[in-house]
Parts: structure tokens; C-alpha cells; sequence
């Protein structure tokens, strides 16, 4: 498959190109017919005996081009999922096939916060192992400084090597354990930080206990030391 961009006076298009002769079914009616939310608008044609599909992708990136250069924090990676889940749902309601889906970052587009797929209605590879080296990829590009993020990332990839897993219920289980982890995580560093205090709190008491003691007895030294010598003269 052959992929290019064009720019018209207007618009910016994602090209693909396929050698199948181009053959127009309900799926393309169905998304001429119905703006869907989360996937790209687009055009079909045969030209020279091959299949082209136009993707509109003004204003958009590729997530690809996005993270060459940056890494993907939990708020995103979640924010993106929840979007998947949605589209999977808008999916199911328009009698569309999920194989069909472009799982691949660079046929995954971003703009304001919204992510946009390419939709491509010839059958070309299961999409659970689709979804899976997609997960690989988040885990490559998670931001590793971030607990939370790497706990996100690799729940979802561990979860993606069973068979014939759930997608709905994989992620639901991913973003779950992350937060009871994150959760467990915060209540040990409230325990260390109670105990800290406490220990602070007791190590000042027992500096102010000793303080007390030494001027105690630095008063009756003083004494002792002015009715054996005389007059003391203490700084």
C-alpha cells in the first residue's frame, strides 16, 4: 500500500493507494452519507486499474510526526482511549468492521485534543493484532519518568498477548489498575510523610526536653561555679 499527501487550494488530503481495482460498497455510503465520529472524512476513486482513498486531514497531524520528538503522558494515552472505545462504539452502530480500521501511528491523526483514524474498507489484517502493536508503540513512546504512565502502558500490552481478548474490557482493566496502583502509591508516600512528621514532631520535643535540661543545668552549674570562685561571668 502506497501512501502520499496533496494540498489543493482548500484542503490537505492523506492519499492511499491500494493495486485492488477500486470497488465502491455500503461502507463508502455509509461514511459519504454520515459524518462518523472519529474517523476521517474520505473519498474513493479507481485510477489506472488501483484503488485510492482521499483522507481530509486539514489542520491535522499524523501521531506519528507528533511524538518523533516528544513522549506520551498518561492524560494523553487515557484521553486517547476513551476516544478508541467511542469509536469502536460508532463503529458497531454504522454496521462497519473494526478490521477495517488503520491501527498504524502514522494513519492516526490529531487535531484540538481529538484523535481521527483512517478508515479503509478492503479486509487487511485482524484487528486485535492490530491493536496490539499499536500498544507496543505506546509502550516505546510512554514518558518513562512517569509511574503512572508506564503502569497504563504495560497493563495494556500484557493484556493484549492473551487470545481473543476483550477490547473494551482490557482497557477498562488497564486504566483501573493504573489508578489502584497510583492510589496505593500516594497512601504510602501520605503513611511516609505522616510518619516524617511524627518523627519530626517527636524529635522536637525531645530537642526542646534536652534544651530544658541544658539550661537547667547550665543555671545550676553557674551557681556553683559563682559560690566556689566568686562572681561568675557567663556570655
Amino acid at each position: 500500500m502506497e501512501s502520499k499527501y496533496k494540498r489543493d487550494c482548500k484542503h490537505m488530503y492523506f492519499i492511499l493507494e491500494r493495486q485492488e481495482f477500486y470497488e465502491e460498497d455500503y461502507q463508502m455510503k455509509m461514511m459519504k452519507e454520515n459524518r462518523i465520529e472519529g474517523l476521517l472524512q474520505v473519498t474513493g476513486q479507481g485510477i489506472n486499474g488501483k484503488s485510492q482513498y482521499n483522507y481530509e486531514i486539514s489542520g491535522k497531524v499524523s501521531v506519528k510526526s507528533i511524538y518523533e520528538k516528544m513522549v506520551i503522558e498518561k492524560e494523553e494515552l487515557e484521553n486517547f482511549l476513551r476516544q478508541f472505545l467511542n469509536l469502536l462504539s460508532q463503529i458497531e452502530n454504522y454496521l462497519l468492521n473494526v478490521n477495517c480500521i488503520l491501527l498504524e501511528p502514522e494513519y492516526i491523526f490529531y487535531e484540538e485534543g481529538k484523535y481521527f483514524f483512517c478508515y479503509l474498507p478492503i479486509e487487511e489484517e485482524e484487528f486485535c493484532y492490530r491493536f496490539h502493536c499499536l500498544t507496543e508503540y505506546f509502550v516505546s513512546k510512554i514518558n518513562h519518568k512517569e509511574q503512572e504512565a508506564i503502569l497504563l502502558a504495560y497493563e495494556l500490552h500484557k493484556a493484549t498477548m492473551e487470545e481473543n481478548y476483550s477490547l473494551e474490557k482490557i482497557i477498562e482493566q488497564a486504566m483501573a489498575a493504573s489508578v489502584k496502583e497510583t492510589k496505593k502509591e500516594r497512601e504510602m508516600e501520605e503513611e511516609y510523610e505522616d510518619d516524617w512528621i511524627d518523627f519530626e514532631e517527636q524529635q522536637e520535643k525531645q530537642g526542646n526536653i534536652i534544651e530544658e535540661k541544658w539550661k537547667s543545668w547550665k543555671k545550676k552549674w553557674g551557681r556553683r561555679k559563682t559560690e566556689k570562685w566568686g562572681e561568675w561571668e557567663q556570655d
